[in-house]
């Protein structure tokens, strides 16, 4: 049986007028699994695979908070 995954969803909230741009740049990162636009409190939902939660806040605070277009982020881990 192969190692369990850590699993997340990122609510993620653009920068306004940035969403498109911002969910292009997101779909280019290998670890985005699959990705939504949203109408509502958030502009995207993402899902995310890490190998431990300790990666998976690293790919997040190293990498995707640090987009320019992203305004917040919350994730929410998969039990």
């Amino acid at each position: 049986m192969g190692v369990k995954m850590t699993e997340a969803y990122l609510l993620i909230l653009a920068r306004k007028g940035r969403c498109l741009e911002l969910a292009n740049k997101l779909m280019r990162m290998h670890y985005i699994k699959k990705l939504e636009i949203t109408h509502g409190e958030y502009d995207i939902i993402a899902e995310i695979n890490a190998k431990n939660e300790f990666k998976l806040s690293n790919i997040v605070h190293e990498n995707i908070e640090k987009l320019r277009d992203v305004q917040l982020i919350s994730p929410l881990i998969v039990r």
